[in-house]
């Protein structure tokens, strides 16, 4: 990439900050939980509409997704950037989705003039609640990632990293159903359902000894039940069971289903299974689209450090994306905190959202994205070479 086309770049999302900041920031301060974004879906719907997009609001049936197309003057790949901005509940913005949609908003809209000079066609994906109901899912089953060439995203974090590939999950609640009785006066005449799920994570517990490394299961009682002299007719807990691949956590799961009836069978009360969030699968990040967007990024002075292929212990959404398309979501470090260290999903992450550094390196990761756009518009070689790893990684 010549140095004219990296200032050009820079110079127009720059001339882009000052409108992106202010919508970011009524977004930060006005934090709406998933599938309730009215007033954030509204401020990025409008901006794209003003910068020439098409837009298709209810996408996939949901009220609060919507998407996004300018299409260049000349043919081309189809490039998208995927939007997120939900907040959480009590802490509001404290996985900083306020700072994904304007870099993907501000991605996007720098790359018009391209797609109009090389041929593109460019996307913005709204996808709600990412933090509940993970809408990516529903949306990849309906179809809307499908005919994309590549999507991008980056996400805030406490340090500048690659896209890295997450777990698959699957979330079950586990209820039993007894009888109750007097636990002193007539303790025969019940069936403890308590018992039953102190046995159904006992198992469990024996069986993590026969699973492989990388399976995690964890689990909470949210119902035990309401008082010691009580027999309890009626427990229930929540479980997430992940693991490195999707192929492979089917087996785990029906383990795992199959411990709660065992349960339930050795104390004579009954057991109802059931899906409580969607399941993701794992992400296959698209590791030569990895590589070209660290290095269109590190050339406005980050440095990234590379997580390669390796699943890590978290889950996301964006996994399901990655089976439908070659997908990357890099991780774009909010700055130095005075008072150390910051995690997702806490008030110092909120309060790191809004902050002038963070934004400082947000731009430099749209400045990276448009660097991208540019060269899967220029050089058809890099298009061949995600679609065939795609290709072979998803076989």
């Amino acid at each position: 990439m010549d140095q004219i086309t990296i200032q050009r770049v820079s110079d127009l999302v720059d001339s882009l900050r000052d409108e992106m900041v202010e919508m970011s920031l009524a977004i930060h301060d006005h934090p709406e939980l998933g599938h309730q974004e009215f007033f954030a879906k509204g401020l990025q719907v409008e901006k794209l509409r003003h910068y020439g997009f098409e837009v298709e609001e209810n996408y996939c049936d949901i009220p609060t997704a919507y998407r996004a197309v300018y299409k260049g003057k000349k043919p081309g790949p189809k490039i998208a950037m995927l939007a997120e901005y939900d907040a959480l509940p009590k802490l509001g913005h404290g996985c900083g989705h306020n700072l994904i949609c304007m870099m993907s908003l501000a991605s996007a809209i720098a790359m018009r003039p391209f797609a109009d000079e090389y041929g593109a066609e460019i996307y913005v994906i709204g996808t709600p609640a990412e933090e509940t109901a993970g809408s990516k899912v529903e949306m990849s089953r309906k179809g809307a990632f499908k005919e994309l060439d590549v999507a991008m995203m980056a996400h805030p974090a406490n340090r500048d990293e690659s896209s890295m590939n997450s777990m698959a999950i699957c979330v079950r609640r586990f209820e039993f159903f007894g009888k109750t009785s007097h636990a002193a006066s007539a303790p025969e005449e019940g069936l403890n359902a308590l018992d039953a799920m102190i046995n159904f994570f006992n198992l469990v517990n024996a069986l993590r000894q026969q699973t492989k490394d990388d399976v995690r299961i964890h689990g909470v009682i949210q119902n035990g039940g309401e008082a010691p002299n009580i027999i309890p007719d009626y427990t229930n807990a929540l479980f997430y069971i992940r693991s490195s691949k999707t192929h492979q956590l089917e087996g785990v799961v029906k383990r795992v289903e199959d411990c709660a009836r065992g349960a339930a069978l050795g104390t004579g009360t009954t057991v109802r299974i059931s899906r409580d969030e969607e399941d993701f699968k794992d992400t296959n990040s698209n590791q030569y689209l990895n590589e070209l967007a660290c290095r269109q990024v590190e050339k406005f002075g980050v440095t990234i450090q590379r997580m390669g292929t390796a699943a890590h212990m978290g889950s996301s959404d964006v996994g399901d994306v990655s089976y439908e398309c070659p997908a990357i979501q890099l991780q774009s470090w909010m700055g130095p905190r005075e008072g150390g260290q910051y995690y997702a999903h806490t008030t110092e992450f909120c309060e790191m959202a809004r902050s002038q550094s963070a934004f400082d390196n947000s731009f430099r990761y749209v400045k990276g994205f448009v660097l991208t756009a540019i060269e899967l518009m220029t050089d058809p070689a890099h298009l061949k070479a995600i679609k065939e790893e795609f290709a072979r990684i998803n076989q």
